[in-house]
């Protein structure tokens, strides 16, 4: 991990810059283009409380921590936690972030307005239906998975108590080349976004 610095991020629109993060080779990260869809998906208000389940680098804790009044971070990975700690620390930005392993690291906590979780998982049914029972009527879900077999499973767990909208989309990032500029794709990611309303 990089040495620390102490930065306040001055503005709320979504897409901080990835070099702007601490990083860590073995922690993934969620890139800005796709933080900026995931932002826009959750619906965020600035008197929303929010949960980030594997929240790894603390890239989307951050950016969801410059728009809402509240958010709690959860990784089972130390690393993880320590870096999200620290990508915080650095932005300004008041997050709580604990480890633990979902879903049982949930099961203690509140109700939250939204609700994001990020990646795959193999216990990923056990995950969201946890994760349902600490969502407000009218919250919102966020899930993201490169594995389209991630994705079917979120749809078909989130369509029985949301509805569910699925998006999917590649991102291609110019490469200076001696010639010009090459366009490099990156993996496709679907984004899959549940509403609750049930009476």
């Amino acid at each position: 991990m990089k040495e620390r610095s102490s930065q306040k991020w001055e503005f709320k629109t979504p897409g901080v810059p990835d070099s702007l993060f601490l990083r860590d080779e073995e922690i993934p990260m969620t890139k800005e283009e796709i933080r900026s869809l995931v932002i826009s998906k959750l619906r965020l208000s600035e008197n929303h409380e929010v949960l980030d389940v594997g929240c790894g680098t603390g890239s989307v804790t951050v950016e969801m921590a410059l728009i809402a009044k509240k958010v709690v971070g959860v990784d089972d990975n130390p690393k993880a936690v320590e870096l999200t700690k620290a990508n915080a620390e650095k932005f300004g930005v008041n997050v709580s972030v604990l480890q633990g392993h979902a879903p049982e690291a949930l099961k203690d906590m509140g109700k939250f307005d939204r609700i994001f979780i990020g990646g795959g998982s193999d216990s990923l049914e056990e995950i969201i239906a946890e994760a349902l029972n600490h969502l407000k009527n009218d919250g919102r879900i966020v899930i993201d998975a490169i594995l389209l077999e991630t994705a079917t499973r979120a749809i078909s767990l989130l369509s029985k108590r949301a509805e569910v909208e699925v998006t999917q989309v590649t991102i291609s990032k110019g490469m200076k080349t001696k010639n010009g500029t090459a366009m490099i794709s990156r993996n496709p990611v679907f984004i899959i976004a549940g509403e609750i309303n049930e009476a």
